[in-house]
């Protein structure tokens, strides 16, 4: 896992050049990224109890869905797994190939 940010609008390896579009696809393909990485950590905080002097009771189950998709959020923005980059050549191939006549 990279924990340089990654460029917003470089197109992944393999692309010549990217299209008009690159920073808009770019941010959907982390937010995907986000999603994907906030799922996988859901596991990790399940069966934890928010208890002790300084635990958030009810409020802290209630908001830890927000916490986690955070957490992929800024995992994300860091360079996630490089599923971003993945999606990303995935979509501009596919807009690519719609260009074409």
């Amino acid at each position: 896992m990279s924990l340089a940010p990654s460029p917003s609008a470089a197109p992944p390896a393999g692309l010549a050049s990217a299209p008009q579009g690159a920073p808009k696809l770019r941010a959907k393909a982390e937010e995907f990224e986000a999603m994907v990485l906030g799922e996988m950590l859901t596991p990790m905080f399940e069966g934890t109890e928010p208890d002790g002097p300084f635990g958030g009771g009810p409020g802290e189950s209630a908001f830890r869905g927000f916490l986690i998709q955070a957490y992929g959020t800024a995992i994300a923005k860091r360079g996630g797994v490089g599923l971003a980059d993945h999606v990303l050549g995935a979509l501009i191939a596919l807009q690519q190939s719609q260009e074409r006549p």
